[in-house]
């Protein structure tokens, strides 16, 4: 799914973890065109009661019932929206599965068909922790090519998902403790496995930066992270990122 900023504006926010008040806040002050998250909705240290778990799964169905919301999977969402044992993570417990469970209900397949894998909002490709060289099929020589390539490991992602088999997308990399050189894409780390590829630009959450900031690789080496490549946006809801007519703006939500 391609999204154009030249003709919406568009709200990007990713790794809430229970965190709907602030979230929602940021969505009501920017009354964008389009709303979306990187993923990561469930999984707290700080808001972790059950009732906080049955909170965000009724925010995130009546936030999914809107027609211009759109969220990625992250990799603390999927152990709780499938029963693939290959998706359970760090944070996951069965008090939350069933919190959550509880509200969703008869709706959990209909929310979980309504989580995507990627996006492209104008140049950018955006996933829940970026996309890793590696897997990437050598055929693939520019973004149409890797679009298509997408197409094609999505179906196989959604396949495995359902049937209890395991995918590159979800695969941990070395440095979160799986057997790989880097994750999939909900689970490579930006600060020591994610590699910038050569004409493609990324916007990714999942890496948690305690500075607050939407934070540019390392290698990029530009000061100005608005004018980076590669960017990571989890960061605890300080700052986000608002495309319009064809520009990216970093806000800071002590602003609003």
């Amino acid at each position: 799914m391609t999204f154009d900023s030249h003709k919406k504006k568009i709200v990007l926010l990713s790794d809430l973890h229970n965190n709907i008040e602030k979230f929602n806040k940021i969505i009501q002050h920017e009354s964008a065109d389009i709303n979306i998250c990187l993923g990561d909705w469930f999984d707290s240290f700080n808001l972790d009661d059950s009732n906080d778990y049955k909170k965000t799964a009724d925010y995130l169905m009546r936030y999914l019932s809107a027609p211009n919301n759109y969220t990625l999977f992250g990799n603390h969402d999927l152990h709780y929206l499938s029963n693939n044992h290959y998706t359970i993570c760090s944070g996951y417990e069965d008090r939350k599965f069933f919190a959550i469970d509880e509200i969703l209900g008869s709706e959990r397949q209909n929310i979980t068909n309504k989580f995507k894998w990627r996006f492209w909002i104008d140049d950018y490709l955006c996933t829940h922790a970026g996309l890793f060289s590696d897997y990437i099929d050598p055929s693939v020589k520019n973004n149409d090519d890797l679009n298509l390539f997408f197409v094609k490991e999505i179906e196989r992602a959604n396949i495995a998902l359902r049937t209890d088999q395991n995918h590159w997308f979800y695969y941990a990399g070395r440095s979160r403790g799986g057997p790989k050189k880097g994750g999939g894409i909900v689970w490579l780390d930006f600060k020591q496995e994610f590699q910038p590829i050569e004409g493609l630009k990324q916007i990714v959450g999942h890496t948690y930066h305690k500075n607050g900031r939407v934070n540019p690789h390392h290698l990029d080496g530009n000061v100005n992270p608005a004018d980076c490549d590669n960017l990571c946006i989890d960061n605890g809801l300080n700052e986000y990122i608002v495309f319009s007519n064809g520009k990216l703006e970093i806000k800071k939500f002590s602003n609003i």
